[in-house]
């Protein structure tokens, strides 16, 4: 409820703003100001007058309508606001005391996000009468035990809100399991700086094909005995 809250102050300081500014006008120059609001009205009233009966009636009524269903909307909020805003925490003795519904949210979602397998934890919270009821959304790792898990969140849940905070539970916690895929970061190029040079590549020179091949080992040892058997016949 904190857009209601924020809502709320915007309204009221805005609301203060213009009435002191009409006030401080009326104070100052009465005769200005009711002159020309009565002029302002006169106008409208002979504007109004000169429309067809029905189609005044018709706008006035749509006008009604929305304003009362706006009003209505408003006052609905506010009093279900107020009504589950804070709850009374039953194991005090000698007074009351009471916790506010958005320290219960934030109390389960620490507790119950430590538990193995738990991505991610949304709890909801609200006010039945002196009790409180919850129902809690959490996203779990693949190849989690589903029921195992859920087993542990429902003991942790009446745990934190029995033990710890002293409330009363409305029914049975309700829990809300979700298979939640894991996130694979992508792997970045990290972009060269503009000023350094980038990699040099060393350039080869082309073999050159005119001199002749090297002999194999075999034919080396065959021209070695060649020439001894010449230089045998010689002598």
């Amino acid at each position: 409820m904190k857009f209601l809250d924020t809502l709320n102050r915007i309204v009221i300081v805005i609301a203060c703003l213009v009435l002191l500014v009409v006030l401080i006008l009326v104070f100052l120059m009465p005769h200005v100001v009711l002159t020309s609001v009565g002029q302002w009205m006169v106008g409208w009233g002979t504007y109004l007058q000169i429309q067809d009966d029905w189609a005044r009636l018709g706008g006035g009524l749509a006008l009604a309508v929305v304003t009362g269903l706006l009003v209505a909307l408003v006052i609905y909020l506010e009093v279900r606001r107020g009504g589950r805003g804070f709850i009374r925490v039953q194991q005090v003795a000698g007074g009351t005391a009471t916790i506010s519904t958005e320290s219960v949210t934030d109390m389960l979602q620490s507790e119950l996000a430590a538990l193995p397998g738990v991505v991610t934890v949304t709890p909801h919270v609200r006010a039945k009468g002196n009790r409180v009821a919850v129902h809690v959304e959490v996203g779990v790792a693949q190849g989690t035990n589903v029921p195992q898990t859920a087993n542990y969140l429902i003991k942790e849940t009446q745990a934190t809100l029995t033990d710890e905070l002293g409330l009363q539970i409305a029914g049975h916690p309700e829990v809300r399991v979700t298979v939640v895929e894991p996130e694979t970061p992508e792997a970045e190029s990290v972009p060269l700086p503009s000023g350094l040079p980038g990699p040099e590549i060393a350039e080869s020179e082309p073999p050159d094909r005119s001199a002749a091949p090297p002999l194999p080992a075999d034919a080396d040892w065959e021209d070695e005995n060649h020439e001894t058997d010449t230089d045998d016949e010689a002598a």
